[in-house]
């Protein structure tokens, strides 16, 4: 009895190992893509990709990553890589904000070098520069003019008393040795790219 069972249970067996190769034949076929169906896939792809491309485009034309490759940094947090909003030009007092420098800062900043420093004055204010400090309202914003020998000027030419006009920011860095608008004055409205923030790194 337990011979037919055996005998009946190979042939079972077997009837079944002898299908098993044609089901992965078949589930291994697959249909290739009609031109019907690559037509659908390009319409439903193109939207996303048009989507993607305008964002980039759109992200590449309003921020620009900046680095400041000085050797003593002008800011404060030591920080050397800067976001700059160039869609945003709505600075306010203490904002970093981003402008190219002009001639009156030669040879230090090349004409047309993007700087970043802090919006410490803004229009209406007045500025006081003395020897020992710059005083915005009254406030302290910058201590002595130390390059002062090194850009071989005599201090009373850097002495000053004035309002900020309406169309110019006074921007000044938190270094002692930061080359500001303690030395070239005004940083007008046809400078400034726009508002710029520190990177972590």
């Amino acid at each position: 009895m337990s011979d037919q069972n055996d005998g009946d249970a190979m042939k079972s067996n077997t009837a079944k190992s002898d299908t098993k190769p044609d089901s992965k034949a078949k589930a291994g076929k697959s249909t290739p893509l009609s031109a019907r169906d690559h037509a659908l896939f390009l319409l439903k792809a193109l939207p996303v990709l048009a989507v993607v491309l305008g964002l980039g485009a759109y992200l590449g034309n309003r921020f620009h990553l900046g680095i400041d490759d000085q050797k003593e940094l002008c800011l404060s947090g030591n920080h050397r890589w800067y976001l700059i909003d160039r869609h945003d030009q709505n600075v306010w007092r203490g904002d970093l904000v981003a402008f190219r420098a002009d001639p009156r800062m030669a040879p230090w900043f090349p004409a047309g070098r993007i700087i970043v420093k802090v919006a410490t004055g803004m229009p209406g204010d007045l500025v006081q520069v003395d020897g020992m400090h710059t005083l915005v309202n009254g406030e302290p914003v910058s201590e002595g003019l130390a390059l002062t020998p090194t850009l071989g000027r005599q201090l009373s030419d850097f002495i000053r008393e004035a309002t900020v006009p309406a169309s110019a920011l006074w921007a000044t860095g938190t270094h002692p040795r930061s080359f500001d608008s303690r030395y070239w004055g005004f940083v007008y409205d046809n400078q400034i790219i726009g508002r710029a923030y520190a990177l972590p790194f």
